[in-house]
């Protein structure tokens, strides 16, 4: 008899559905520039970049963790 595979579901967690609200850059350094205009146009920001485990792309983050 042949075998009857299931299908996968795939759930989109709220963490993965945030990643694709967020602006992505392909490397740190894009992020790194986009972070130093940011804080030009305001100063008190505080910005920080890092690598995203869902989408491996960067992103910028107010969080100092």
């Amino acid at each position: 008899m042949p075998r009857h595979n299931k299908q996968i579901k795939h759930i989109v967690t709220s963490l993965q559905t945030a990643c694709l609200s967020k602006r992505h850059f392909d490397n740190e350094q894009s992020a790194l520039k986009a972070a130093d205009d940011q804080i030009l146009m305001n100063i008190s920001l505080n910005l920080r970049v890092y690598k995203c485990d869902y989408c491996t792309g960067w992103h910028l983050t107010r969080n100092t963790k």
